[in-house]
């Protein structure tokens, strides 16, 4: 369980590192008119395009550190909507703000946030939150009470501004998720893509390995990268991680992501592989992705179950796949 941090000194040093992490990806500062609480000042944000974010540091205001995010380009004096928040209380704890720093047993320093979310609109709260955001949660002891809580990313991760603008992009497309149902919103075979909403687990579905799920979603996006680098059609549906579509249209391979190598871990994704990709009518390739080598025993184990292992690494921020190619094009030779 994790324990949030109330004290001052370490409250501020977190922040400031916050702050850094973001400004390190930012490329130039844009002039805007921001809104906030229902009123526009003039601001000057921060816009990454690696990202595809935008932040403000804000000075705050009495008891808490203010930091807006959106996924939207600025326009250069432009009205601009702020599509999250994520503030944390400059000392103690304070419910009523959103976010928060916490750390685990091992003293690692994690960003939460408990689901408050604004926006002016009818349906948009911590209800929506909790009922549509997948990711990591976990329990927080938050002051007298225990919280349930959405983990933004590992605050010292190299890759926490990746892990936040990913936070960032599921509150987007959750906060569209208000609107009133459209035709237009169904998903077929032939709008197959990568739903970041779809990243991640349920609010009910606690995970407890944080530090390396935080990167859960970061490794698929950056396999649908890899796929697409090598002409492969693409998507998720909720249920499998990625697909590899084939000239043919066909579900060519299944994808599942492991961020970590514990027996656990790899029998879930071995499971998941094979429950999840019965109902196709040509076997796909059922590809368990892992961010180290499994002994020899238990790859001779998942061959058996016709489950194939690929191992991914991280060159700076980014996952990469060595053997994708390979593993694919052997698909086409069965």
């Amino acid at each position: 369980m994790l324990k949030v941090i109330t004290d001052e000194k370490t409250i501020h040093k977190c922040q400031k590192l916050f702050t850094s992490h973001i400004k390190t990806w930012g490329r130039e500062k844009i002039p805007v008119m921001l809104g906030h609480q229902g009123a526009s000042a003039k601001a000057k944000v921060w816009w990454s395009d690696e990202l595809g974010l935008w932040f403000f540091p804000g000075k705050g205001e009495e008891n808490r550190y203010w930091n807006a995010f959106g996924t939207d380009r600025p326009k250069p004096d432009a009205p601009l909507s702020i599509t999250c928040e994520i503030n944390f209380p400059k000392e103690g704890t304070d419910r009523r703000i959103g976010g928060a720093f916490a750390a685990d047993g091992k003293g690692r320093i994690f960003v939460v946030h408990r689901g408050k979310l604004g926006g002016g609109r009818k349906g948009i709260g911590k209800a929506l939150f909790e009922k549509q955001y997948r990711g990591v949660w976990i329990d927080m002891e938050d002051g007298a009470e225990e919280t349930s809580v959405a983990v933004v990313g590992l605050l010292t991760s190299p890759r926490f501004a990746r892990q936040l603008s990913q936070f960032v992009n599921k509150i987007d497309k959750i906060k569209d998720m208000a609107a009133p149902p459209s035709a237009q919103m169904e998903m077929s075979f032939d709008d197959l893509r990568l739903r970041e909403e779809l990243l991640g687990m349920r609010h009910c579905e606690l995970l407890r390995d944080m530090a390396s799920e935080c990167d859960h979603g970061l490794v698929i996006r950056d396999l649908a990268a890899a796929l697409k680098e090598l002409r492969w059609k693409f998507g998720n549906d909720g249920l499998r991680d990625l697909m590899a579509i084939d000239k043919e249209r066909r579900v060519a391979a299944v994808f599942q992501i492991k961020t970590n190598n514990l027996p656990k871990s790899v029998q879930e994704g071995a499971m998941q592989l094979l429950v999840n990709s019965l109902h196709f009518p040509d076997p796909p390739r059922l590809i368990l992705a892992l961010p180290k080598p499994l002994d020899a025993a238990m790859t001779a184990k998942l061959r058996r179950l016709h489950v194939m292992t690929m191992i991914y690494t991280w060159r700076e921020n980014q996952a990469v796949f060595p053997d994708l190619d390979k593993l694919l094009n052997s698909h086409r030779n069965d």
